[in-house]
C-alpha cells in the first residue's frame, strides 16, 4: 500500500475531502488533533475498527476513544443522557472542545471492539478545527487513538507518522506540530467525584474546580484506552535519571535533562525538556525529544524526572511508561 501525504497547511479543502473519501469506504487515515496525530476510521464500523487495530498492531484488549464534533452524537452513543450527571455536564462545558475524554455507560451503536468488550465508552470532542472539519465532512463519528504502532512513541508531527505506519495507510494529512504534545486526560464520574484514569493535557487541577477527585488505584485491569504499564517507548532502552548512577557507562546513553543543560561531558549527547522549565514547551518536546535520540548511536536514553503539579503529572506516567515502570 503507498501511503499519500497531503499538506493541509497548503489546501484543506482537499485534505478533508480527500479523508472522507476514504473513511467513507471503511478505511482510516492520519491526521492531527491538539494532542497528537490520531489513526482514525468510523467509530460505528466493526470493519473500519478492524483496520485500526490491524495498522497499528494494537491489542483488541486495548479500547480506543470516539471523537464527535457535535453533542448532537451524545445520545446515540451512550445508554441515556442522565447518565452524563451535572459533573459530567460541567466537565464537557468547561473542557469541550479539547483534550478532555471521558468514560461513560455505552449504546448498543458503538461496536464492541471500539470498547474492547467493555460496557463503557471513552469519548471526546476535538479542538483542532482540521479534524473538526473531517468530522463534520465524513459525518459520523471517528475512532482515533494515536497514530503509531502499538506502545511506540506518539507522533506529534506528520512525519513521525510515516516513520511508523508507511505502507501500512493510505494517508496522512500533515497540519504541522501538534499543540500541546501528550493525550488527552481521560476521566470517568462516580458518585459526583472526578476519577483520573489516564493523566493529560488537561491537568489535576483544572478538574478540581469542577468536582472533588480520585485516581485510580494502581490495578491490571484496563478499563480506559491508554492503560498498558509499558507504553510510549522507543527502540532503545529508556531509564529515569540517578544522578548517582552517572559513570563510565554513561558516555553510551544520551540524556534528557530538565531545565538549563548539565552533565556535557558525562553523555554522548545532551538535550533539553525545557532550558527555562516550562512544563508546557516539556510536554509539547517530550515525544519529538525521545524519537530523536532514539536515532542516534546510544545504547539507552536517560529522562529526568519532572515536577509532579500540572503538566507534570501526564508528562512523568509517559516517562515512567516509556521505561517500563507500572503507574503510582
Amino acid at each position: 500500500m503507498k501511503t499519500v501525504v497531503v499538506d493541509a497547511c497548503v489546501n484543506e479543502t482537499a485534505a478533508v475531502e480527500a479523508a472522507s473519501k476514504i473513511l467513507a469506504c471503511k478505511g482510516v487515515v492520519a491526521l492531527p488533533t491538539e494532542t497528537v496525530y490520531g489513526l482514525a476510521g468510523s467509530a460505528l464500523e466493526t470493519e473500519s475498527v478492524a483496520r485500526i487495530f490491524d495498522a497499528k498492531n494494537r491489542p483488541s484488549f486495548d479500547p480506543l476513544i470516539v471523537h464527535i464534533g457535535s453533542l448532537d452524537w451524545l445520545p446515540r452513543l451512550i445508554t441515556n443522557s442522565e447518565c452524563v450527571g451535572l459533573v459530567g455536564e460541567r466537565l464537557m462545558q468547561r473542557f469541550w472542545p479539547g483534550p478532555l475524554t471521558i468514560l461513560l455507560p455505552k449504546s448498543s451503536l458503538v461496536p464492541d471492539l471500539v470498547t474492547a468488550g467493555l460496557d463503557e465508552v471513552a469519548i471526546r470532542m476535538p479542538r483542532h478545527t482540521l479534524f473538526l472539519a473531517v468530522l463534520k465532512a465524513f459525518g459520523k463519528p471517528l475512532a482515533a487513538p494515536s497514530a503509531n504502532r502499538f506502545g511506540r512513541v506518539s507522533p506529534t508531527r506528520a512525519a513521525h507518522v510515516i516513520e511508523e505506519l508507511q505502507g501500512r495507510i493510505p494517508l496522512v494529512l500533515a497540519g504541522g506540530t501538534t499543540e500541546h504534545g501528550v493525550e488527552s486526560t481521560i476521566v470517568r464520574v462516580v458518585d459526583n467525584r472526578i476519577e483520573i484514569l489516564r493523566p493529560g493535557a488537561v491537568t489535576e487541577e483544572e478538574l478540581a474546580v469542577i468536582a472533588p477527585l480520585d485516581e485510580l488505584t494502581a490495578t491490571h485491569k484496563i478499563v480506559a484506552p491508554g492503560q498498558t504499564p509499558t507504553h510510549y517507548a522507543p527502540s532503545k532502552p529508556v531509564r529515569i535519571f540517578d544522578a548517582e548512577a552517572v559513570g563510565r557507562e554513561s558516555k553510551k546513553q544520551a540524556f534528557l535533562c530538565w531545565g538549563p543543560t548539565r552533565h556535557l561531558d558525562d553523555f554522548a549527547v545532551v538535550r533539553s525538556l525545557s532550558e527555562s522549565r516550562d512544563l508546557r514547551i516539556a510536554a509539547q518536546r517530550l515525544f519529538d525529544l525521545i524519537r530523536e535520540m532514539d536515532r542516534l548511536d546510544v545504547e539507552e536514553i536517560v529522562i529526568d524526572s519532572v515536577p509532579e503539579s500540572g503538566l507534570g503529572k501526564a508528562i512523568m506516567n509517559r516517562i515512567r511508561r516509556a521505561a517500563g515502570k507500572k503507574m503510582d
